[in-house]
C-alpha cells in the first residue's frame, strides 16, 4: 500500500508524469523490487534517479536512452548492484549550451526517454520513464543555485 506522504511528495518534486510511473511501477515491483525510476531536469544535464527495495536477486542494473529522432535506445551505463538501493546517474550528453544561450536538445530534439533495465535470474524487467521537453530558465537558474551548495 503506498502512503500518501510519499505519494505527495513524489508528484511535488518530480510532477504528475513520475508520480503516475511510480504508481504504475508498483504492481510490477514485486518481480524487479523497482520503487523509483525518475529522470528530472538538474541545470544542463538530466539526473535519473532509481530506487529498488532489495537487490537479491539482481544482477545488473543496464540504463539506456533513446530521442524521438533515435530508432534504438543507446547504452548510457551498467551498474552492479553493490547494497546501496538507490542508485543517480547524469546524463552530461542531452544538451548542448550555446554561449550565453538555453540547452537546447543535443540528440535531435523531441522528448527523450530512458529504459532501464534490471537483470536477474528470473529474467529481465525493463522499465521507461520519458522526459519532455527543454528545462526553464528558472529550472536552469535553480539548478545552479544548488550546485553552489553543493
Amino acid at each position: 500500500m503506498m502512503h500518501p506522504l510519499p505519494v505527495r511528495r513524489t508528484f511535488r518534486r518530480f510532477g504528475l508524469a513520475a508520480l503516475l510511473l511510480v504508481l504504475g511501477s508498483a504492481v510490477a515491483a514485486v518481480a524487479a523490487s523497482l520503487s523509483l525510476f525518475t529522470a528530472a531536469y538538474d541545470s544542463a544535464r538530466v539526473r535519473i534517479d532509481w530506487e529498488v527495495n532489495t537487490e537479491t536477486d539482481v544482477t545488473s542494473f543496464d540504463l539506456a536512452r533513446k530521442t524521438s529522432a533515435e530508432t534504438s535506445f543507446s547504452a548510457l551505463t551498467s551498474v552492479t548492484p553493490n547494497g546501496q538501493r538507490r542508485y543517480t546517474y547524469y546524463d552530461a550528453n542531452v544538451f548542448r549550451t550555446a554561449t550565453g544561450g538555453a540547452p537546447t536538445p543535443a540528440l535531435g530534439g523531441g522528448p527523450v526517454t530512458y529504459r532501464l533495465t534490471i537483470h536477474g535470474p528470473g529474467g529481465d524487467q525493463s522499465f521507461l520513464t520519458v522526459l519532455a521537453g527543454t528545462p526553464s530558465s528558472v529550472q536552469r537558474s535553480w539548478g545552479t543555485i544548488k550546485s553552489m551548495f553543493r
